[in-house]
């Protein structure tokens, strides 16, 4: 088991300063992966009814990258359907030259339909915009030229460079807890990064429920099932799983949950920082570390 965080930038913890303090601890502690998410034009309301500040995740790893040397650095998750393909494929070979390669991208198709529109973007066809993104990064960085149609746009010819260190592309891991999303996962993905929901927030966010260890058992059984179908070897694809907690949940019972995912065929859940001064941060991180990574992993 492996453990990654989604990084806070909820007041003090989006200070430079905070950031790479935060950061460099939590690569200490033994964490796998760190990620920020994306929400590039959130409304009022979303924010109010649960919802978080982000900064531009490629920016703000960028930023990590400098300051660290071996975690792993994830969008968490990248919303596709938001960028031109091509804008998409060179933030994420900047990341990844930037940082040595090591960058995983985790994608998603999106939900808040108002986000969409703020950003002129159509809701309704996130799954074939999706599709065209991933297209897009998968063959991009194969050819000094190259070509390729969406929905709307034409590239003629396009350069890609330079390119990322991790060829022909970086991994890819698809979030969602959808049979759909273990169908992409088993066709071209490295990883699947399902959300742990009950029915009430599965309708929120619009993916399938995920709640209780069974369910997840059976899903990764289900994923397994696929990618061997594919013809790829399923002991190659990570799964990562959020809704595990906070980092200062007592570590007793973190460990014992880490024990039960993993029976259930996960290899990394996302914790998430508390909120709060930065010198808290540093220290529950420290203490997560070794009562439960150093334990557990």
């Amino acid at each position: 088991m492996q453990f990654s965080i989604e990084m806070s930038v909820r007041g003090e913890a989006a200070e430079p300063a905070s950031v790479a303090a935060i950061a460099q601890e939590v690569e200490r502690a033994g964490f796998a992966q760190l990620g920020f998410t994306d929400h590039p034009a959130p409304s009022k309301k979303w924010l109010d009814g649960g919802g978080h500040p982000t900064f531009d995740p490629f920016g703000a790893l960028c930023f990590v990258a400098a300051v660290t040397s071996r975690i792993k650095l994830m969008t968490y998750l990248a919303v596709l359907p938001y960028r031109n393909p091509l804008l998409l494929a060179k933030s994420v070979a900047t990341v990844d030259r930037l940082s040595g390669g090591r960058f995983i991208l985790v994608a998603g198709t999106g939900y808040l339909r108002s986000e969409f529109a703020a950003l002129g973007r159509p809701f309704e066809a996130r799954n074939d915009l999706f599709e065209e993104a991933i297209d897009v990064v998968r063959h991009v960085y194969t050819t000094q030229e190259y070509a390729c149609s969406g929905s709307d746009f034409r590239a003629l010819g396009v350069v890609n460079d330079p390119l990322p260190v991790q060829l022909p592309h970086p991994p890819i891991w698809i979030g969602g807890s959808s049979r759909a999303a273990r169908r992409r996962v088993a066709r071209y993905g490295a990883g699947w990064a399902p959300l742990r929901t009950d029915e009430g927030f599965a309708r929120v966010v619009r993916t399938a429920r995920l709640s209780t260890t069974q369910d997840i058992a059976a899903a990764v059984a289900d994923l397994r099932e696929l990618v061997q179908e594919a013809g790829r070897d399923p002991r190659e694809v990570s799964v990562q799983l959020d809704g595990f907690g906070v980092v200062g949940d007592p570590p007793g019972r973190a460990r014992e949950r880490a024990e039960e995912l993993a029976a259930a065929g996960v290899t990394h859940v996302v914790v998430r920082p508390p909120h709060g001064p930065t010198s808290m941060v540093l220290e529950e991180v420290r203490r997560f570390g070794s009562e439960v990574i150093d334990k557990v992993g």
